[in-house]
């Protein structure tokens, strides 16, 4: 968990021990795990930073720079992260470097969350439309005018079959992902939900003022629903619930966001005055799968399940063909059939002569010949290479000239002699 000042801290959900505190010195505004519980994602104000268990600083992301939130995308390894100028960033985490980035257009991405179904990432915008976005697409493979106001909040059913929205208009529609993108059904909130997260069961939480409700099948609520007032001391202080709420529960401080905790049924509630644990009956998958998600694994068995992990990465040499492979055993083939003898190159074998030729002072010796010829070779041809170039630009300028037969010379005319002449002194 991270804070607008900057503490960042990180524990152990089952036994409450805590794995690390740190502060930063600088507004955090999102918090990601990585692959493993060991390595945490930092968006803060300037760059993006990369922490270990004991908050030692691994890594300083600055191409990640002014981001707001973070999304891990675990079985691809890439950290997506939306900034403020609107830019969509895919960092592999595996190389630790951007692999794709786009532009949206549509101003800061404040409001994003991720489709578990296929590593898509939804964003809301202030235009009332949430785009889905993928690594190797620049455009929005899909763009849903899910509201008349800007989006507040959203977030996809775990089998990537609903999604769920807020607006500012008050309006809590679920939408249907398979494959009309239809509005299934349509809830009005007493105010705007700043956080929804759907848990592992289907149940809905939404934060919304001072009060965290979670709704059980949504999408089956119909088109409206009703609003009832609620006594919550000795009838002084009223809040509006929904009446179709499974659980309700009222802070003493604004809700800032709200998250399931997997395979537990426990709601994790961020507010201004700290973090609240509830209990939530039907929320979490009783069977896991150890071969997927293991609670209990021991670090011997984290360390060895990177690997294959590591090697299914986006860019990487275990998924290619080579195609020298493929084009040897089609040689192969084609000379069996034709009956043909296949060309074995012969193998160039260095010959070692005799009476002291094979020195290694020897050998060195015609080695520096060899790059003299060629470099007398290469000198010697850039001189021609000159000469006629000079040789053409002489041609070039005689022909501008005019010939010397048109070219006619100033004659001096000669002075006749006089008397006065002899007071001109003589030149010695």
């Amino acid at each position: 968990m991270c804070g607008r000042r900057g503490h960042v801290a990180a524990f152990d959900w089952m036994t409450k021990r805590l794995m690390f505190e740190i502060n930063v010195n600088e507004e955090c505004r999102d918090v990601k795990f990585l692959h493993q519980e060991t390595f945490v994602a930092v968006a803060q104000k300037g760059y993006t930073y990369v922490y270990d268990n004991q908050g030692i600083e691994l890594h300083c992301l600055k191409r990640l720079a002014g981001i707001r939130r973070l999304e891990f995308l675990p079985y691809h390894f890439i950290l997506a992260a939306l900034a403020d100028n609107g830019f969509i960033y895919y960092l592999d985490s595996s190389v630790g470097e951007v692999v794709a980035s786009y532009p949206t257009f549509m101003g800061s991405l404040n409001v994003a969350c991720q489709n578990p179904s296929n590593a898509a990432i939804l964003t809301g915008h202030a235009s009332g439309a949430a785009s889905m976005w993928i690594p190797t697409e620049k455009n929005p493979v899909v763009k849903i005018l899910c509201h008349n106001s800007g989006v507040r909040s959203l977030s996809v059913h775990r089998s990537g079959l609903y999604l769920a929205s807020c607006g500012l208009d008050r309006s809590l529609k679920i939408w249907d992902l398979r494959s009309t993108y239809n509005c299934l059904a349509t809830i009005t909130l007493p105010t705007p939900a700043i956080s929804l997260n759907y848990s592992q069961m289907g149940l809905l939480a939404l934060g919304s003022s001072t009060t965290v409700q979670i709704l059980k099948d949504p999408s089956n609520a119909g088109e409206f629903d009703e609003v009832q007032h609620v006594d919550v001391e000795a009838g002084t202080v009223h809040r509006r619930v929904l009446k179709s709420a499974y659980l309700t529960h009222n802070c003493a401080r604004p809700v800032h966001c709200v998250q399931f905790c997997p395979y537990e049924d426990v709601l994790g509630v961020g507010t201004a005055g700290g973090f609240h644990s509830l209990l939530c009956p039907g929320s979490a998958e009783p069977n896991y799968d150890a071969l997927e998600e293991n609670p209990f694994a021991s670090k011997r068995y984290r360390q060895e399940r990177e690997i294959p992990y590591t090697m299914i990465s986006v860019d990487s040499i275990v998924n290619k063909v080579r195609r020298e492979d493929i084009v040897e055993e089609w040689e192969k083939k084609r000379n069996a059939l034709l009956g043909e003898i296949p060309k074995v190159p012969m193998p160039s074998v260095k010959r070692n002569k005799k009476k002291g030729r094979s020195k290694a002072t020897k050998v060195e010796k015609r080695k520096q010949l060899v790059r003299f010829n060629r470099k007398q070779f290469e000198v010697s041809n850039m001189l021609r290479k000159k000469v006629a170039r000079k040789e053409k630009a002489k041609k070039v300028e005689g022909g501008a000239l005019p010939s010397d037969a048109l070219v006619s010379k100033k004659r001096t005319k000669k002075r006749t002699m006089s008397a006065l002449d002899i007071l001109i002194p003589k030149k010695h």
